[in-house]
């Protein structure tokens, strides 16, 4: 708590009526929020996908594939949405062993680095 808080200065709008308790595990309460959203964004019919990093220098090239474009967006929303799972699981402790915790780990943090990369993306 600042100085401020303490002397009772207004809490802004935009934070009111946010639970503390929604906030003690905020990644928790941030993976129920976007996982069931990535989730119907993938299920929905999409009209079009981002040109990825990897793409731009080929825009012009007709040997480039549409399909195949579409289909890299297609796995990097599905690590993204395996990436919240994983999160989901870890926040839970859902595991059997240390391999399952680990291989969670790792689907966690690739899922969630492709998030950061691609949020701006995440557009029909």
């Amino acid at each position: 708590m600042t100085e401020i808080d303490a002397l009772g200065a207004h809490v802004p709008a935009e934070t009111e009526g946010i639970k503390e308790s929604e906030l003690w595990s905020l990644d928790a309460t941030l993976t129920d929020l976007i996982l069931p959203h990535i989730k119907a964004f993938r299920k929905m019919e999409r009209h079009g996908y981002p040109v990825l990093g990897k793409d731009i220098e080929k825009v012009d090239d007709d040997s480039v594939d549409d399909d195949r474009k579409e289909a890299d967006w297609e796995n990097i929303l599905f690590d993204i949405e395996r990436g919240f799972e994983a999160h989901k699981k870890l926040t839970a402790a859902e595991f059997n062993t240390h391999a399952e915790e680990l291989w969670a780990e790792e689907t966690m943090q690739k899922g969630l680095r492709l998030f950061a990369e691609h949020y701006a993306h995440l557009w029909d």
